[in-house]
């Protein structure tokens, strides 16, 4: 995570060589998080609800523009999800220590193993783990500057985090 502080979730697409271990591509976005995914926090921790058990990464291609509209029940309409990699489900969103109002995965990234061509224009983070799954809540949905387009000779490694700031 970089060192300026914007609230939000943010994340860092690392395109590395399964070969060689190179890093041949690297992408980092901001996202605002969409109406869902704030109902979804206010209600868990200000009245009382059900946190869920985890987040799950996953990746998406298309040429929409987050909006702060998307959910979990109509993402998958507007975008296609890219779920040619060999883990079974989305990546389980591993997080580390909450320190100064922050948290992300850095100690444990998300690490899509690929398996074939694809072209990732970004990312998002839903409290269900089957890959093409509409159900849950969506967390967070981010698009890249610049599509990535991967094969089977590469990972995707993605560091994501959260920052609540005190206004």
């Amino acid at each position: 995570m970089t060192s300026i502080i914007r609230p939000g979730f943010e994340y860092t697409l690392n395109v590395r060589s399964k070969r060689t271990g190179e890093v041949l591509a690297r992408e980092h976005a901001f996202n605002r998080v969409p109406i869902e995914g704030l109902n979804d926090i206010a209600e868990t921790y200000l009245k009382g609800g059900t946190a869920p058990a985890a987040l799950y990464v996953g990746a998406w291609t298309g040429s929409h523009v987050p909006d702060g509209n998307e959910t979990a029940a109509n993402l998958l309409g507007i975008v296609t999800e890219v779920t040619n990699y060999v883990q079974a489900g989305r990546l389980v969103l591993t997080l580390g220590s909450v320190i100064g109002g922050a948290c992300s995965n850095q100690a444990s990234l998300a690490r899509f193993d690929m398996l074939g061509a694809a072209v990732v224009n970004g990312m998002f983070l839903s409290t269900t783990q089957a890959k093409g799954s509409s159900a849950g809540k969506l967390a967070s949905v981010v698009r890249f500057a610049n599509p990535r387009t991967v094969d089977e000779t590469v990972y995707l490694e993605v560091l994501t985090g959260f920052q609540f700031i005190s206004l």
